[in-house]
Formats: C-alpha cells, sequence, structure tokens
C-alpha cells in the first residue's frame, strides 16, 4: 500500500526566527517570565499570513514546553509593515489565562512599532503605541510590566 503524503515541518510556514530565553521575576521569585523573540521579515499583507500561524505555532508550544508565568513576545527586531494575521500572536497564551492570570507584553521596534500601532489602535488613530497598555519600546519595560503584575 502506498500513501500519498508528504513531509511537513513549521520552519517550511515561515523564513522568521525565534529565541527563548527564560528568567525569575526576582531573585527570591519562583515565577518565570519567558521572552520569545521573533527575528526577520514578516510577509506584507496576506503573503505573512503564514508567518503568523508559525509565530502563533511556536508560541503555544513553548509555552507548553516550558510553562511560564508571564510572557514577553519581543519584535524588536522583526521587520513588520502590515498584514492582520499577526493579531494570532497577541493571543498566545490566552489559554492559559482562562485557568490562572497570564500577563503578556508586546515589545516593538523602528521596524515594526508603526504597522503594530495601527494594527491594534486602528490606522486613523493618532493615539502613541504606549496607549495601549501592554506594549512597550524595549524588552526591560516589557519585563517590568510583567513583573508588576506578580508584585501584588
Amino acid at each position: 500500500m502506498s500513501l500519498n503524503t508528504r513531509t511537513y515541518r513549521l520552519e517550511d510556514l515561515s523564513e522568521l526566527e525565534y529565541e527563548v530565553r527564560i528568567g525569575s521575576v526576582s531573585e527570591n521569585s519562583y515565577k518565570k517570565i519567558m521572552i520569545l523573540k521573533f527575528s526577520g521579515v514578516y510577509g506584507f499583507g496576506s503573503r505573512g499570513n503564514s508567518d503568523a500561524r508559525y509565530m502563533s505555532a511556536i508560541g503555544k508550544a513553548v509555552l507548553e514546553a516550558w510553562r511560564p508565568d508571564g510572557l514577553v513576545i519581543d519584535l524588536s527586531d522583526m521587520q513588520y509593515d502590515w498584514g492582520d494575521e499577526l493579531d494570532l500572536v497577541f493571543d498566545v497564551g490566552s489559554e492559559i489565562s482562562r485557568y490562572r492570570p497570564f500577563p503578556l507584553a508586546l515589545t516593538v521596534g523602528p521596524k515594526s512599532e508603526e504597522a503594530v500601532r495601527t494594527l491594534l489602535l486602528g490606522v486613523g488613530s493618532e493615539d502613541g503605541i504606549e496607549s495601549a497598555g501592554w506594549v512597550f519600546r524595549s524588552v526591560e519595560e516589557g519585563w517590568a510590566y510583567i513583573a508588576s503584575q506578580f508584585a501584588t
């Protein structure tokens, strides 16, 4: 019997690269924060749909593998100009948050800030990215935001 199949890997979806770093909220804390960094060029418009699906799948996989208490998604080195499906990535961790608080922060850089701002706040919005409340310009700010969620 011959099966008509083809081999697939998540990496077939995207040329983006990712990196995971995990650290403790503080020296005396058992709470862990994960930084999930994506770098490369996100496809413009619908050409980015497979990038978004890849990022979402990677996000879900690394959360399942290491089970952090909070997540910083770092897009500071990723070029993103437009594509609605990027918001799939902002949903990573939502399944966890149904059962316990799971703080999420997003960091942007010069190659992604304006497009992320318009995706989140609308094309006609004049508000800055910081008005989203959970989006920052540095990993350190995102980390501090997550850590503050555990300070209660």
